[in-house]
């Protein structure tokens, strides 16, 4: 039995549902950035008072030889701890000033790494540390989205290969949430091996606009660099600057035709559009528009977002945008349809319409 191609739209507001240890995105990554490039303690042979010791000490390691390269990453820290509160996201602040300094970049992407590598690890999602199993007790996620998440995709499929057909997943957050709770799901499920359950999810097609740490292992045991574990230990052996190739802005995804070609036909082609969680920001919604999609995007029998935190008065505003995706350069705009259930989270929202998803 296959779904009536889904696309899910998954925001920052869905991170905040998987319980404690929720991973920090927007407002919260922004606030732990400001914290963490506190650099103005007194700072001697690569020690710190104040400020994110750990990144710090894995700056000085990384350019303790290199006296102009380091005070530019040092200028480029402070730069953004002082300014990052006017800005909605790190992501915006990097879009402003990476053309003026490339060092910004370079460390606003180095701070997400680690703090998203830290949210990883203290998430209730995380492996035991005792442990060498990737394995997770699944049951701790129940109240969760992901399980009536999880339940739509393999309900009434046999074969666990087919598991994911036919849907889409566009997560604009960092972390790997999604793909490490479908493996473990898959495994319970179907009673298979990690390998075979992280080969399935490597398969289905869900996109991160501006990226993550980076794929999970293929195997148990066996990441590396370029295959971070989920939940990686921010340790002497963690080095952000290998991942930083990983994490893209806003600017650079626009200007990455397959990439956004890959999410915009996600959008145009599905029957059903479901947004959990998401902030509907005008950058995003320039990332999802198919105005350039050709042929004109198929019918939508259904569209969903979640409202919590939306009040009745901006409902129409919410149907309006998600119109917008759908104008063509005639300007004719799709039907406002789209069902905005103010109050209600995500796990709320798939386990009221799952009879109409999982058909």
């Amino acid at each position: 039995m296959f779904l009536d191609r889904i696309t899910f739209v998954v925001g920052a507001g869905a991170s905040t549902e998987c319980g404690p240890g929720a991973f920090p995105v927007g407002t919260g990554l922004r606030s732990q950035i400001e914290v963490g490039y506190d650099f103005s303690g007194a700072i001697e042979w690569g020690r710190l008072d104040t400020g994110d010791k750990g990144l710090f000490s894995k700056l000085w390691l990384r350019y303790q030889n290199q006296t102009e390269s380091l005070r530019k990453c040092l200028a480029a820290a402070r730069l953004i701890k002082d300014h990052l509160y006017m800005f909605p996201s790190i992501d915006a602040f990097i879009d402003q000033y990476s053309e003026q300094d490339d060092c910004v970049e370079e460390m606003g992407k180095a701070a997400i790494v680690v703090n998203i590598a830290r949210a990883e690890r203290q998430s209730i999602l995380a492996p035991s540390s005792e442990s060498s199993s990737y394995s997770f007790d699944i049951r701790r996620m129940k109240a969760s989205w992901l399980e009536p998440f999880a339940r739509i995709l393999m309900d009434n499929v046999k074969d666990p290969h087919e598991v994911g057909k036919e849907v889409s997943i566009i997560c604009f957050n960092y972390d790997r949430c999604i793909e490490f709770y479908l493996i473990e799901a898959l495994r319970r499920r179907y009673r298979i091996e990690y390998p075979e359950a992280r080969q399935i999810v490597g398969k289905m097609t869900i996109i991160h606009p501006y990226g993550t740490l980076g794929p999970l292992p293929d195997r148990e045991g066996f990441h590396d660099v370029q295959h971070p574990n989920f939940g990686p230990d921010v340790d002497d052996r963690f080095d952000p600057w290998h991942l930083i190739p990983n994490i893209k802005t806003y600017t650079e995804r626009m200007e990455e035709g397959d990439a956004l070609r890959r999410i915009r036909n996600a959008v145009a082609g599905c029957r059903h559009l479901v947004f959990l969680g998401f902030g509907f920001t005008t950058e995003n919604m320039k990332l999802l528009s198919t105005v350039e999609v050709s042929p004109k995007p198929d019918i939508k029998q259904l569209m969903l977002t979640t409202g919590i935190g939306l009040s009745t008065q901006v409902v129409s505003a919410v149907q309006g945008k998600v119109a917008g995706l759908f104008a063509n350069p005639n300007g004719n705009s799709w039907p406002k349809s789209t069902v905005v259930e103010v109050g209600m989270g995500c796990a709320a929202l798939l386990n009221s319409y799952y009879l109409k998803l999982q058909r």
